[in-house]
């Protein structure tokens, strides 16, 4: 059975990759596909400056060469520079009436942009040129969940991406929260069949975990949850939730030792000081509860519930030392 790579062996092949190809560009300074590659590559590595350098590079070369539009857009995509973006995939899509790849990338501009009209005008024109087309149904999805605010159609372009490639993790997460946001019992499907992709992401069952507590099925939500802080020791969110579930059963000290674990997993966290105060309130000691209603107003001055609890700990320290 042959062995993973190590993390030691996957940047052995990343450099020799950006080396092989900057031996071909220092023989060729102006070889349009090498360029391309070294702007690709410094995008999957996060280098977003040298990426734009090769991506600017390999247009000015070639301006009219498909894989050069399509680079220059994504290299200036991820800093925020979209009007770059529209302009070389605009110009890409031009040139090749054919071909889909920019004007998918171009709706997805649109959409985020909240250009809805245009988003599924482009995405019309992909499922012409290609009616099987997973990513341009899933795009058409959200442009109508945002655009017409209407969640069923949206769902069902989106199961259509589906459909197409069952694979599709991310149209199977959107599938699962939207399920999800109509107390739907189908999210959990999707989220079980999203897991089998993603079996280490703790999000997932974090998304699974908040089906179950909008339902008050606690059981299924402990699970959940749990399973999310074994794979993220840092889920305070989660920590957080499991604290609530055992607060609405009234099983306090549990609550507690989950509100103490969502504080280490992130100290900025007046709702846990306040959830852990308002526990340790009933738990009789007051003046932990002061010093947690305090550290939540620390964080949050604003938020009245820890005021008032505040006041209510205060109120009764008070009664006690008189």
């Amino acid at each position: 059975m042959a062995c993973s790579q190590s993390p030691e062996s996957e940047g052995t092949a990343e450099d020799a990759r950006l080396d092989s190809l900057n031996a071909v560009l220092k023989e060729e300074p102006e070889n349009v596909s090498a360029l391309v590659a070294r702007a690709d590559f410094y995008l999957e590595t996060k280098n977003f400056p040298y990426a734009k350098m090769d991506a600017m590079a390999a247009f000015t070369v070639d301006s009219t060469n498909h894989d050069a539009l399509r680079v220059l857009g994504d290299a200036h995509y991820v800093s925020n520079e979209t009007r770059i973006s529209r302009d070389a995939w605009l110009r890409c899509a031009k040139l090749f009436p054919k071909e889909v790849e920019c004007r998918l990338k171009l709706a997805e501009l649109y959409q985020v942009v909240m250009e809805y009209e245009k988003s599924i005008q482009v995405v019309d024109e992909v499922l012409a040129l290609d009616p099987n087309n997973a990513t341009a149904y899933y795009i058409k999805g959200i442009n109508i969940r945002d655009h017409k605010l209407d969640t069923n159609v949206a769902l069902a372009y989106i199961q259509k991406a589906i459909d197409l490639d069952p694979k599709y993790e991310e149209a199977l997460d959107m599938a699962g929260v939207l399920h999800s946001a109509m107390n739907s019992p189908l999210a959990v499907s999707y989220f079980e069949r999203l897991a089998e992709l993603r079996p280490n992401d703790f999000n997932v069952y974090y998304k699974v975990g908040m089906y179950h507590l909008g339902t008050r099925n606690w059981n299924s939500a402990i699970e959940a949850f749990t399973q999310a802080t074994q794979l993220n020791p840092k889920d305070a969110e989660s920590y957080y939730n499991l604290g609530f579930i055992h607060l609405e059963l009234q099983m306090y000290r549990e609550a507690r030792q989950y509100f103490t674990q969502s504080i280490e997993a992130r100290a900025v966290n007046y709702r846990a000081h306040y959830a852990r105060a308002f526990v340790i309130e009933r738990l009789g000691d007051l003046k932990a509860a002061e010093a947690d209603y305090l550290k939540a107003l620390e964080y949050n001055p604003s938020h009245a519930p820890s005021q008032e609890g505040l006041g209510r700990v205060r109120a009764g320290l008070a009664s006690f030392n008189n």
